[in-house]
């Protein structure tokens, strides 16, 4: 089975906790996170998922984070869960692509079904888009050994300025790669890198060691 990681996103580190123990003790894999900003400068967000989000937060709210979320391109689906719940925000947090909408205090299976959920809809997703996995070997096979070695540090993590530091080159010549890193692959975000490296990855004809031969 795909591994497949819960996401939680809340400021009460009580319920954080609680939270993550839940889903521990239930079988599932949990990477916790405090805030929305935190979650978003991981970089460990490469293993599949889904997001389970509080709707109201001091510095933002669970509806604004999902805007946010998808203005990344971070596509995993998303549970919101109140201790205010109402009809109202409900039906809002769906309109905005919420999967399920969890009130406070929600029960044991009530959480572990949401996920489900979230599962079922992430592998549709995957099933959906699979034939993607070899367009886009095909077109990771299209880039130049230093576009390779931007793609593959990209998907590392690393930042701009760390990338241009290792590969030896100015932060300006690094940016261009970077560009036609995304120009060739047809994505425009960081994160979409790292997903297509998980399609890839493990497919016949993936080769990575060509990323760190001289450049072309």
């Amino acid at each position: 089975m795909t591994e497949f990681y819960v996401y939680i996103i809340d400021d009460d580190p009580d319920v954080l906790d609680s939270i993550a123990y839940l889903l521990r003790t239930s079988g599932y894999t949990v990477k916790p996170f405090n805030s929305v900003f935190s979650f978003l400068e991981s970089n460990d967000l490469e293993t599949p998922g889904c997001v389970l989000i509080d709707l109201i937060m001091p510095e933002i709210s669970g509806i604004e984070a999902m805007q946010l979320l998808d203005k990344r391109q971070i596509r995993f689906p998303v549970i919101i869960m109140s201790a205010y719940g109402d009809i109202e925000k409900a039906v809002s947090a769906v309109k905005q692509g919420a999967c399920e909408y969890l009130e406070k205090p929600f029960a044991k299976n009530k959480c572990i079904q949401a996920v489900e959920t979230a599962r079922t809809i992430w592998n549709q997703r995957t099933d959906e888009t699979g034939d993607n996995g070899i367009q886009y070997l095909q077109l990771y096979d299209g880039l130049t050994r230093r576009e390779k070695q931007v793609f593959h540090l990209i998907a590392e993590g690393h930042s701009g300025k760390q990338i241009a530091n290792s590969m030896t080159i100015s932060y300006r010549t690094m940016e261009k790669h970077k560009a036609n890193v995304l120009n060739k692959l047809g994505v425009s975000s960081t994160t979409d890198i790292v997903h297509i490296l998980y399609k890839i990855k493990d497919m016949p004809g993936y080769r990575k060691n060509d990323a760190s031969d001289s450049p072309q």
